[in-house]
């Protein structure tokens, strides 16, 4: 034989052997131990055939608008408090600034739309200060003036970035989180707004545990308490909003630190807050909150968390009806958020044994929590998730270690831990862009799942099976050549599966067989262009030649074509149609490696290297 035979034939045992030791690790029972640790490929069975979970999320691009909105308002009021001589321009905006301002200007936002506001000057003289420049560097448009006036509005090519970022973004959290829980094999797929998460199981509270991580958004903010403001004071008996509040909400006053003294002692105020027990009285202050919006200074906010200390007071175990739920006035602005965090693990206090997470901030966060806590010794500040008061500590001196905690509320030591564990892992993945909504959540049982992989690897099986035992007895030693190339590409379909990191799927099966129907055709072709070419008088090097020759552009059309309706579904299809795709892409890819490289290489070993002067082609 010659050189070039001998690397042509080398070439196929390096595939081969390639092949081989990608899908070794995925027989568990045969493989040794070096091999499962150190070949990282695996062989992943889709949710229809081995059973589990898929999950729906429709990404709420509206959040994702509006927050970057307010951004840009908080950016416009520091702009304008320097403007008027209110702000220095270093660090964020005072309370103390926040409340001169508001005496010359308010930011309103839209009801409607959420791309839009409009700032409303105390005098129309005074619009000129939000100029065109400012909103366009800020990419913002501007909708009209109208006096004292002014609407604005986000861009239409940012709010479609915005858009698009957002699904990619929360995709990428997404996976983060799954990959801290050691989530294995799992598909995340998007459709428009929708991402579609399928993992492979069949217990219930695992599925649980991870719903509940994917849709917290996490988004984490730590903000100042106003503890010192008066506006709920109008909703106490005699005052203007008396009236407006529901049956089962009570308001209540408590005594709170409000800042220190030159001489260290902290100064104190009666704060207003409201007031109500259990679930029912959780969902009745959010709806009464939100019919007040418009009575809550824009530099203010009303959120709500649990209280603990009213909570505790009752003995025995706590039940969900048995929590109190109360309001927090804090400011609008956010001086450290979740961003600026490092990393965040559970750890436990030892003198109460309680779980919390711990938490490091970034070089940044750190600077900017020591500033916010040394400027307001003495005070309260608020430690929020997800528009969720968590704790409200007071400090009692600067933190400059770059370093906080988040206590998990009541509850047994067993429900914290799981807490703090899952408010650890969404606080390392990051925030959600925007909140997630929750969609359909559809199961398949293992049972049903073992059902089908029996009865689609007896169908693939009788399939294959059938074809070959075709090959062999139509075509004889040439069929037998052909068997060989149909096992190697059944062999190189599906470790280029296990490399890809893909996942096998009933369509995929379909796939499968379909290109192994393909790959026996083409060599049908070449045996059949080669009878003919002996039947002209040549010899057989000549007739194997000249059939290859002949039949490899009828092959290589047919495949082509295929390739490229592959293409077209793997790229506009989803979920089954791509993976349908994906195995047909791959088998075609195969069928001409095997069809007809490979068993061109047979035959040459037979004709130059054995000899062979004659062979039966059926």
């Amino acid at each position: 034989m010659n050189r070039s035979l001998y690397l042509r034939f080398l070439t196929i045992l390096m595939v081969a052997f390639a092949g081989w030791l990608v899908l070794w690790p995925s027989f568990t029972r045969i493989a040794p131990s070096w091999v499962t640790a150190k070949i990282p490929y695996r062989l992943n069975l889709g949710l229809d055939i081995r059973g589990g979970a898929r999950l729906s999320y429709e990404v709420q691009i509206g959040a994702a608008i509006a927050s970057r909105r307010d951004r840009i308002i908080e950016g416009l009021r520091e702009q304008l408090a320097i403007d008027y001589g209110f702000h220095s321009g270093t660090g964020r905006l005072t309370e103390e600034a926040s409340q001169r301002l508001s005496t010359k200007v308010q930011f309103r936002r839209s009801e409607v739309d959420n791309r839009e506001f409009s700032v409303v000057f105390r005098t129309a003289s005074e619009n000129s200060r939000l100029t065109n420049e400012m909103l366009t560097q800020r990419d913002m448009r501007l909708v009209r003036r109208e006096g004292d006036r002014i609407v604005a509005a986000l861009r239409q090519d940012e709010a479609e970035k915005i858009e698009r970022e957002s699904v990619e973004e929360a995709v990428r959290r997404i996976e983060q989180r799954i990959d801290a829980l050691a989530v294995r094999e799992t598909s995340i797929t998007t459709r428009g707004e929708t991402i579609v998460i399928e993992i492979p199981g069949s217990d219930q509270a695992y599925f649980d545990e991870i719903r509940d991580i994917i849709r917290k958004t996490a988004r984490l903010e730590f903000r100042m308490c106003a503890d010192s403001s008066t506006f709920l004071e109008r909703f106490r008996g005699g005052g203007e909003l008396a009236g407006r509040i529901p049956a089962g909400i009570s308001l209540e006053s408590e005594t709170v630190s409000v800042g220190q003294r030159p001489d260290g002692t902290n100064n104190t105020a009666t704060s207003p807050y409201f007031r109500a027990q259990g679930p029912q009285g959780r969902r009745d202050l959010e709806r009464f909150i939100g019919s007040i919006r418009a009575e809550i200074p824009e530099t203010y906010d009303l959120l709500i968390g649990e209280d603990e200390r009213r909570t505790r007071r009752q003995t025995g175990e706590v039940t969900a009806d048995q929590k109190w739920w109360r309001t927090y006035s804090v400011e609008h602005v956010a001086h450290v958020t979740g961003d600026q965090i490092q990393s965040a693990e559970v750890a436990v206090r030892q003198d109460t044994n309680q779980p919390y997470a711990a938490l490091s901030f970034k070089t940044d966060g750190a600077r900017a929590f020591a500033q916010i806590t040394s400027d307001n010794v003495g005070r309260r500040f608020a430690i929020v998730l997800d528009d969720l008061v968590k704790s409200a500590p007071v400090i009692n001196e600067a933190i400059r270690n770059g370093s906080a905690s988040i206590t998990l509320g009541s509850g047994d030591f067993r429900s914290q831990m799981r807490e703090a564990n899952e408010l650890s892992v969404v606080l390392r993945a990051g925030a959600l862009p925007a909140p997630l909504a929750e969609g359909a959540m559809d199961f398949i049982g293992p049972t049903l799942g073992q059902d089908i992989i029996r009865k689609s690897i007896t169908a693939a099986a009788m399939a294959v099976g059938l074809v070959m035992l075709f090959m062999a007895v139509w075509y004889g030693p040439a069929g037998w050549v052909a068997n060989g190339a149909v096992l190697l590409n059944i062999l190189l379909q599906i470790s280029a599966i296990a490399f890809l990191g893909a996942t096998i799927t009933l369509p995929g099966l379909a796939g499968l067989a379909l290109t192994v129907g393909m790959a026996v055709d083409a060599n049908v072709l070449i045996n059949e262009r080669i009878k003919e070419e002996q039947r002209t008088g040549k010899s057989l090097r000549a007739a194997v030649e000249a059939g290859y020759q002949h039949a490899f552009t009828a092959i290589f059309d047919g495949h082509v074509t295929s390739f490229i309706s592959g293409v077209v579904l793997m790229q506009y299809g989803t979920g089954p149609i791509k993976g349908f795709a994906v195995m047909l892409l791959i088998g075609i890819v195969a069928n001409l490696f095997t069809g007809v490289f490979c068993t061109r290489v047979v035959f040459d070993w037979l004709i130059r290297g054995l000899k062979v002067k004659s062979l039966s082609f059926g």
